[in-house]
């Protein structure tokens, strides 16, 4: 058992399993070398998607047109994070899996409470392999500190965060949890995947291994991705979540002008929601169901009721992280276990088939292996998951993934012992 008595009353047993989490806003120093845009933040839905049709015109770099230099971004920010640990394990040298979650999502994409959390990631990770697990909202998400959208909330302070928490759980400085981690691993979906390719890069000795979910160094595919979620500004599409207007005022509302409609057709009570986050302009997200499953989904592959969640629980993206999607470098410093697994329909990284390589390679996330020189080829693997787009965590095989991920990190001797 890793808690400081402490916090021995706030640990948390998740429904229908026997792990043990902690939930911790962690407060962060981070500095970070930031893009500079010059670019007014769109202010309608309509502005965002002519923001969405200039970052997606092929034979162009938006990005760089806008680009007018580079300044360094410091502050304390808070991260949300869910730290997890098996309820009965005797490991003296645990290993912790930093889970970084990707766009559209918060940091339930890793243990979803769906179906009496039997898709969730983490429970398969701690239960079922000894694994600690800490997942987090990205800055800019659900529980963790907002930002200006444009020139502060983009991939590289978000980066700056992942090392800061990592560092922690290394140290033993790590909020309510009484150890040090010798070995830690980071485990990425899309975006996410994204800043953990990066991190590796900048920081190989900060992690032992990386695996990089719903993935590749192929871009041709993210703008009919980006476009077809439609997206529009977030505190328009959900106002009840993410405006200035909170519950309790939108149920007075219909009180006092729709109350006899609504209380016939569905008794409606708002004002116990949770208080708005009064996002700016600038934050955006798919502007429906369609546009979620389009992004995410492989038809007949899944629990519609789970669309329905995904869509119920969205969240949104800043402009300047689709500014600062793809900037990585295409050859990476890291050496050490490098897995890429990407659900066989991903759209963004694959245009839905990734074994449509033309036959140059097994798989679209294999050519990977080109991008790191210096892991060996018996520290490389590819996999395609099937039946499964890009969120692979979403369809009904997702358990089928999670085990092929922590049998990959326990095949390199990154277990916990």
């Amino acid at each position: 058992m890793y808690v400081s008595t402490i916090t021995a009353l706030a640990v948390l047993a998740a429904s229908a399993s026997a792990k043990q989490c902690i939930n911790t806003t962690v407060p962060v120093n981070l500095t970070a070398r930031q893009a500079v845009f010059n670019l007014d933040v769109p202010q309608t839905n309509l502005e965002a998607t002519d923001f969405i049709l200039n970052m997606t015109q092929q034979g162009r770099n938006f990005t760089d047109l806008v680009l007018t230099g580079y300044n360094t971004t410091t502050g304390t920010y808070n991260i949300s994070t869910q730290f997890c640990m098996p309820s009965n394990d005797n490991s003296t040298s645990p290993t912790v899996q930093v889970l970084t979650h990707g766009i559209g999502f918060d940091k339930t994409y890793w243990d979803l409470s769906f179906n009496n959390y039997n898709y969730s990631y983490v429970n398969v990770a701690t239960d079922q392999y000894k694994y600690c697990t800490l997942s987090f909202d990205r800055l800019g998400i659900g529980n963790s500190s907002h930002g200006e959208p444009l020139n502060e909330i983009q991939s590289f302070i978000e980066i700056a965060a992942t090392v800061q928490l990592t560092q922690m759980l290394r140290n033993g400085t790590f909020p309510g949890v009484n150890h040090t981690f010798s070995k830690a691993v980071h485990v990425g979906h899309s975006f996410g995947s994204a800043q953990t390719y990066a991190l590796a890069n900048m920081y190989p000795n900060t992690t032992d291994g990386i695996v990089l979910a719903g993935f590749s160094m192929n871009g041709s595919f993210v703008s009919p991705f980006v476009a077809g979620g439609n997206f529009q500004q977030a505190n328009q599409n959900q106002p009840l979540r993410f405006s200035n207007i909170t519950g309790l005022q939108a149920q007075n509302v219909l009180s006092m002008y729709a109350e006899p409609l609504v209380s016939y057709i569905s008794p409606i009570d708002l004002s116990a929601l949770p208080a708005p986050q009064a996002l700016p302009n600038g934050y955006l997200i798919t502007s429906d169901i369609e546009g979620n499953k389009l992004q995410f989904f492989k038809p007949h592959y899944y629990d519609p009721a789970i669309l329905e969640l995904a869509e119920r629980t969205k969240q949104p993206v800043t402009e300047g992280e689709l500014l600062t999607l793809a900037s990585l470098p295409m050859m990476n410093n890291f050496a050490g276990p490098v897995m890429l697994i990407s659900g066989d329909a991903d759209l963004p990284y694959c245009g839905s088939n990734c074994l449509a390589t033309g036959g140059v390679a097994e798989s679209i996330p294999a050519m990977v292996k080109m991008n790191f020189p210096n892991v060996a080829t018996s520290n490389f693997s590819a996999v395609i998951q099937p039946n499964s787009g890009h969120g692979i965590n979403l369809h009904y095989n997702a358990t089928g993934a999670y085990d092929v991920i922590n049998t990959f990190l326990n095949s390199k001797g990154l277990m916990s012992s």
